[in-house]
């Protein structure tokens, strides 16, 4: 999607499917920080990457919108999906 950097980990076209429609959101997970709120946010960085993103959207009308995920390491969000560590699954001794 962004050949010219190495700003973007992964992309793919998810369906939010609710009672009423359907809806394509093409999912961007990227190695940067995408909101001024996360350490290291770089607005150049950012701004690159969604031109990117707009510029798909506009060359591809069928899809509703866009959702930009920050999975840089500083942002914490790889951390939900890891294991806890074996000593944090057994009970604590009584």
């Amino acid at each position: 999607m962004l050949a010219s950097t190495s700003l973007i980990k992964s992309s793919w076209i998810a369906v939010d499917v609710d009672h009423d429609r359907a809806e394509r959101v093409l999912v961007v997970e990227t190695y940067i920080a995408v909101s001024p709120l996360e350490p290291n946010f770089d607005a150049a960085q950012y701004e690159r990457v969604l031109a990117c993103v707009q510029n798909v959207l506009k060359t591809h009308p069928e899809i509703d919108r866009a959702s930009i995920l920050s999975m840089h390491r500083g942002s914490g969000c790889t951390a939900l999906f890891r294991d806890p560590p074996a000593s944090a699954k057994q009970p604590a001794a009584a």
